[in-house]
């Protein structure tokens, strides 16, 4: 069993055909979830899985799963995979790698005739990259989709209620798809880097050690709307003021204080939004990740300190919405292991790095012991049709993943 491997040309067949679902005219791809290029590759993994004999379920929450049945019929289920839809005009790798790597080891293991004590099961998650709600379809399967969640999507409650239906479900089936956490014994996902870690270092793989957590506000900084001509300097309530200060000061303090997290302030709406008003009204996004739950609260803290001290400086008030918490999420110590034990197998340099990227994984992190490992994207290029990962790396996540999933459906 040391000397299996997938093959390769079969899985780069099947990834460069995926590419072609949504091609952009630079070389990635255009799948936001339920999008019908979205349901087009849904459709082309459910015909490829069923060509190999799988059997292929979608749950209420739109997730697409093929299985390998090797157990007893009460065995548990070692699980892999990731998600096919994109960001918009994204790249060809995130998220599509990790599922046609674990439909190529369902693949090699009923090739092998290998007997094992657990079934197999390669999953496609739901909207991973939050066109409507992020990481949707893990949300769904580990229980923590709510109602409250379906009914405010981020594309609008109408348009969604129209892809959910195209894609054959609907927002009250979606609360159906939890899973039974004994009824999984693992999971384990394989993605591009997002980043240049590996790259940079010379390794094959990045064995994640933790996916960080991230919060999200709005900030509403509140002024005073007067005449851009006849309002002195000195004397103005100028809402902009207090985001520029905001963002300035916020990335200061979180590189001398928490050098191992991130703080981003990625939009900005003014009001009246004028070019000869004052802004009364100023309106920030805030978004902050780190690995350690701790240092996270204190992220919070912190900055929402920030803001009422610019405000008091200033003159302006302040309204705060929270948004979201994921919170931090280690890996399991018997999946990282299993990894490493796989890349050593395979003579594979790899080492250990923390995800700063969201991902299906954390959620089933919360009902199994759950792993992930990453594959170089050269130049760091991520959410972008530069995405590029060498045929050697593709060939080595499937590689990897295969020998973690046996090492998994070994253990005890």
């Amino acid at each position: 069993m040391n000397n299996l491997r997938i093959n390769s040309e079969r899985m780069l067949d099947d990834l460069n055909e995926l590419a072609q679902i949504g091609a952009t005219p630079e070389g990635g791809v255009h799948r936001p979830a339920l999008s019908d290029a979205d349901l087009a590759a849904r459709e082309w993994f459910t015909q490829k899985a069923r060509a190999e004999g799988f059997s292929v379920q979608q749950d209420g929450a739109g997730n697409v799963s093929a299985r390998l049945l090797c157990g007893e019929a009460g065995a548990r289920t070692v699980m892999c995979g990731s998600h096919l839809d994109s960001v918009p005009h994204g790249g060809r790798f995130d998220g599509a790698l990790g599922v046609v790597a674990g439909l190529e080891a369902l693949r090699t293991v009923r090739d092998s005739s290998l007997s094992l004590p657990v079934h197999l099961e390669v999953m496609s998650f739901t909207d991973e990259e939050g066109t409507w709600i992020p990481l949707m379809g893990s949300q769904a399967l580990t229980g923590n989709l709510t109602t409250d969640k379906l009914a405010s999507p981020r594309g609008g409650l109408a348009a969604f209620d129209a892809r959910l239906a195209a894609a054959g479900t609907n927002r009250e089936q979606a609360l159906t798809a939890s899973r039974d956490p004994q009824s999984i014994k693992a999971w384990v996902e394989v993605h591009i880097e997002q980043g240049s870690r590996l790259e940079e270092a010379g390794r094959s793989i990045g064995v994640v050690t933790g996916i960080v957590g991230i919060s999200s506000y709005w900030l509403n900084f509140l002024g005073r709307a007067d005449h851009a001509g006849t309002t002195p300097m000195d004397r103005r309530l100028d809402a902009m003021r207090g985001v520029a200060e905001f963002v300035q000061q916020s990335r200061e303090l979180v590189m001398n204080r928490f050098p191992a997290g991130v703080v981003n302030c990625g939009c900005v709406r003014v009001e009246p939004g004028a070019f000869n008003i004052v802004p009364e009204r100023a309106r920030v996004s805030l978004e902050f990740r780190h690995a350690d739950a701790g240092k996270l609260d204190a992220m919070r803290e912190a900055l929402l300190n920030l803001a009422l001290h610019v405000v008091e400086v200033e003159g302006l008030g302040v309204e705060v919405e929270q948004m979201g918490i994921h919170q931090p999420a280690p890996m399991h110590r018997e999946v990282v292991g299993a990894i490493e034990q796989a890349c050593d197998r395979l003579g594979l340099s790899r080492t250990s790095l923390s995800s700063y990227a969201g991902h299906d994984t954390q959620m089933m992190a919360e009902i199994t012991q759950a792993g992930m490992f990453f594959v170089p994207s050269l130049g760091g290029f991520s959410h972008s049709y530069r995405e590029n990962t060498p045929d050697e790396d593709c060939i080595h996540a499937g590689d990897v993943l295969l020998h973690t999933v046996l090492q998994l459906a070994a253990s005890d």
